[in-house]
């Protein structure tokens, strides 16, 4: 699991999530979950921009 740093997320439903937000992803890059960034985290590789799930 690998966990990234985005701006914001397009979720398949349709749904604009606008982060910062950190988004957990499997080895085949599945999204497994997402929270909001509320301050400096662990682990997390910056991105930016949008994911679109």
């Amino acid at each position: 699991m690998k966990k990234y740093g985005y701006h914001r997320l397009v979720l398949s439903s349709g749904r604009v999530v606008e982060g910062p937000l950190v988004v957990t992803l499997d080895d085949c890059s599945n999204v497994l979950e997402w929270h909001l960034l509320k301050g400096e985290e662990p682990m997390v590789a910056w991105v930016g921009g949008t994911l679109h799930a």
